[in-house]
């Protein structure tokens, strides 16, 4: 697998657990967007126009790239996390998911050496490079 895609899905890992405020965010912005303001006082505007607001918001929302982005890779590593084994989520959990500073290994190999998954740091890599190829593939990221 190629640096750059491994670097891209452990930083789609980090971001795992602000999927809820992103999304939240991303749609605000789209039901609230910035309309510039019309200096052309005194012209006309027209009276008999239907507002279809609300139909465009809901294309707009089930369009949006941004957004379709954000749930798919949510729920792609939301899928291989569920599918791998036991030791691979603790991994996960350990090194990803938890905030920087609440950290306590840095590493696969600290968590071998300290005893927290049952598993040599050979297969504990092997089986992490897996996960990540596995979300790699789900993504359809050429590695």
């Amino acid at each position: 697998m190629r640096r750059q895609t491994r670097a891209y899905i452990e930083s789609l890992l980090e971001d795992y657990m602000n999927y809820h405020k992103y999304k939240a965010q991303r749609e605000f912005e789209l039901r609230h967007p910035f309309i510039p303001v019309d200096e052309n006082v005194g012209g006309g505007k027209a009276q008999y126009k239907p507002n279809d607001s609300v139909d465009r918001m809901l294309i707009t929302l089930d369009e949006d790239i941004r957004l379709n982005n954000l749930r798919r890779e949510y729920f792609t590593i939301k899928a291989c996390y569920e599918e791998a084994p036991e030791y691979v989520q603790q991994i996960v959990n350990e090194l990803y998911f938890k905030a920087p500073r609440n950290r306590k290994y840095l590493t696969i190999a600290d968590l071998v050496i300290a005893h927290v998954i049952p598993v040599s740091k050979t297969k504990a890599y092997d089986a992490f490079n897996d996960f990540l190829e596995d979300i790699a593939k789900e993504l359809k990221l050429h590695y």
